[in-house]
């Protein structure tokens, strides 16, 4: 049976693409315009311009935005369902997705709306997002019964996303979305992020053996410590194997590297162990790693300086770090917040996928047990 439905469709170009043009013309016009008038700049004030380009930038994109979004492109769109096979065009070429084949699916739904972002097997960027409005999460979780695999934020095009939208007051809209649900779930094996979802233990409620955060330091380890830590490494869960943070049913588990003999011998100052249910987790904005970028500039300087050479160019260049940060309590009873490097929260990142759902499991468990962990 073919379903097709003739829809509203708001297109990237104004919710992604010119928002995106108009910051890095304004970045581009604060930092070169410098430059191309011949203006002597020092590496310090070239930095200045280049941070001071990106806040006018942001401020200039968000000032324009809600005037891109009157003018947005909201042309008609159609999609079609046919058996398990989905159809969509925005213009004249029609693209398709066989959902009983390997796909990648994402669904998040609040307290009115249900978003679909689908995505071929090989996870490309995405091929079609479709929304779903007046089609509550309550309703979505009785057709996709996963509620930790559906997330409950829907970027919908107004918040900046792009794709097909339509109203489940209608009838026809409603039982498109209901039938695309039913195969979305009868097909979840197929779906690579539902496959990787399903490598966590959601349904289990933590049993750590203490409810604090315990440093255990790897050079003063007793038998009984050892023993412990190495009965927890036999119980990871997640893929990230080059990460310093690991993730058991109970635990999260973290490599704390401090000193020169840490580096060398690869073994850790100390072992963290963070209880699940009692610790909470969460991922920082990008943050400038400063600490190389100025040791760097500052070594190469002096090096000019000693050789004669005059004020150098080209890099070490500042970039971006993030970090995962894990607040609980000691033993003490007094609040504690560890950071870890998490270089996977870039969507680019091979792991980037497999990291969110690490987070995400902690903050689950976190409300499973119901603790009295910081909130």
């Amino acid at each position: 049976m073919t379903r097709t439905l003739r829809t509203r469709y708001t297109s990237g170009l104004f919710t992604v693409t010119l928002p995106l043009l108009i910051f890095l013309a304004v970045w581009a016009g604060v930092y070169f315009l410098p430059i191309l008038l011949g203006w002597p700049l020092s590496d310090w004030t070239g930095l200045l311009l280049c941070g001071a380009g990106v806040v006018l930038g942001l401020l200039v994109s968000v000032v324009t935005y809600s005037l891109l979004m009157k003018g947005a492109e909201r042309g008609r769109g159609e999609v079609m369902l046919e058996g398990t096979v989905l159809r969509w065009r925005s213009g004249r070429r029609w693209r398709q997705l066989d959902l009983a084949g390997p796909h990648r699916a994402d669904i998040a739904a609040d307290s009115r709306s249900t978003g679909l972002y689908l995505e071929d097997d090989r996870g490309q960027a995405c091929l079609i997002n479709l929304f779903f409005h007046q089609l509550p999460r309550q309703e979505t979780l009785g057709l996709f019964p996963a509620p930790h695999f559906v997330q409950d934020l829907v970027v919908s095009p107004y918040m900046g996303s792009w794709g097909f939208e339509a109203s489940a007051t209608d009838p026809e809209v409603r039982d498109f979305a209901v039938n695309l649900l039913r195969i979305l779930w009868e097909h979840r094996q197929q779906n690579g992020r539902f496959l990787l979802y399903a490598k966590f233990p959601w349904d289990h409620t933590p049993q750590p053996a203490f409810h604090h955060v315990r440093l255990i330091e790897w050079e003063k380890r007793t038998p009984e410590e050892e023993a412990f830590i190495q009965g927890l490494e036999s119980q990871f869960i997640d893929g990230l194997t080059d990460s310093c943070v690991r993730l058991t049913p109970d635990y999260l588990v973290g490599w704390v590297y401090r000193s020169v003999r840490s580096h060398w011998t690869g073994w850790p100052d100390f072992y963290c162990l963070m209880p699940l249910g009692d610790v909470r987790a969460e991922v920082s904005l990008p943050q400038p790693d400063w600490k190389p970028f100025i040791v760097g500039r500052v070594l190469r300087e002096a090096l000019a300086t000693v050789l004669g050479g005059g004020t150098t160019t080209g890099g070490p260049y500042l970039e971006d770090k993030y970090y995962l940060y894990v607040r609980g309590r000691d033993e003490k009873g007094k609040q504690v917040e560890m950071a870890f490097d998490w270089p996977y929260a870039r969507p680019a990142h091979q792991k980037y996928e497999e990291a969110k759902m690490v987070v995400r499991f902690v903050e689950a468990m976190r409300e499973r047990a119901g603790s009295g962990g910081e909130r």
